[in-house]
């Protein structure tokens, strides 16, 4: 899971960093840091330089395009699809012991839970770009309604798959364990 670096990695990265002081900042797995500066860059959140062997990434501080929100979107409905299909998947998520989670049924939340938490990331910087008047309250407004359209989705289809009580408690137990406070530090 790459999201628990994005709010370092924007914080450190005011100005041009190459890749390896990114990651002793940061401290951490380095290739969980590196996907998650190209994801960042991929959200059009970072800058990259390349610079012959080495990498250098800077924090973007300018509001996003529309061309590259719309991308951006693109990227993160077809990571949807892909975590509603893998949940689709499975006949039951529960073990044998109907209480705790199949371990693949947990990946597979875990990467819904990242998508969801990469979308508030996107909806706080956005009401913070809006507070500060760098994007229209209006795009700002539609921007955020989007992102909730796409957060309630996932989440009412990962509640939806399963009707029977134990899963749909265990569901809501793990991600009420393993959402964490998003701060966007700038």
């Amino acid at each position: 899971m790459t999201t628990k670096y994005d709010g370092k990695i924007l914080e450190i990265t005011s100005n041009w960093r190459y890749s390896n002081d990114i990651c002793r900042k940061v401290g951490g797995d380095k290739s969980a840091i590196i996907q998650a500066c190209k994801r960042l860059v991929e959200m059009d959140y970072l800058e990259v330089k390349p610079d012959s062997n080495k990498t250098f990434y800077k924090r973007k501080d300018t509001a996003q395009s529309e061309f590259s929100f719309i991308k951006m979107m693109e990227v993160m409905e077809k990571n949807q699809k892909v975590e509603i299909n893998a949940l689709k998947q499975f006949p039951n998520l529960l073990m044998k012991d109907g209480k705790r989670l199949r371990q693949k049924a947990n990946d597979v939340l875990e990467h819904i839970n990242e998508e969801v938490s990469r979308a508030y990331m996107v909806k706080t910087r956005l009401d913070y770009q809006k507070n500060l008047s760098i994007i229209p309250h209006n795009v700002a407004e539609k921007r955020i309604k989007q992102l909730d359209k796409y957060i309630e989705k996932i989440m009412t289809t990962v509640i939806s798959k399963n009707k029977d009580k134990a899963t749909i408690k265990a569901i809501q137990e793990y991600f009420q364990n393993h959402t964490t406070k998003f701060e966007f530090k700038i």
